[in-house]
């Protein structure tokens, strides 16, 4: 298995949680917290699993777009503050307009952003990282399991 497959398969399910996040606003108002919260460890492990991705593609400034990947870095962190808002809110204030508008906001950037991953960043080391650096990240990535 490569990197892009095993990073691709966490956007799936991630999406799909997204998904039922979403769907529980208005069926499981009493669970939300705590599907929240199994959503925010999953996003956290995601994002830690695809640290030596970005590193390794950025290193020795590769890329000559060099915003992009400090973009991509800067979702990264807007999403684990946005949720950690979110979860303190919710304890709060409950689930109110505010909070779904928060929500809202919040998959507006991360739903993008995964996109913007598997369709320009992970083409994009496919050609320029080499077998070893594959091979390095992919032991990153079951060592996070």
């Amino acid at each position: 298995m490569n990197p892009h497959e095993l990073l691709s398969s966490d956007h799936v399910s991630l999406k799909k949680h997204a998904a039922q996040l979403r769907a529980a606003m208005d069926e499981r108002p009493q669970r939300l917290a705590e599907e929240l919260a199994v959503f925010q460890k999953a996003v956290q492990k995601h994002f830690k699993r695809e640290e030596p991705y970005y590193r390794v593609l950025d290193e020795g400034k590769r890329l000559e777009d060099r915003g992009f990947v400090h973009q991509l870095r800067n979702d990264h962190a807007a999403v684990v503050f946005t949720l950690e808002s979110l979860s303190i809110r919710l304890r709060k204030n409950g689930l109110n307009p505010d909070w779904r508008g928060r929500f809202d906001t919040l998959m507006n950037v991360f739903l993008p952003h995964l996109d913007l991953e598997e369709k320009e960043l992970f083409p994009i080391g496919k050609k320029m990282l080499t077998p070893e650096e594959l091979e390095g990240i992919v032991r990153h990535i079951e060592a996070c399991e």
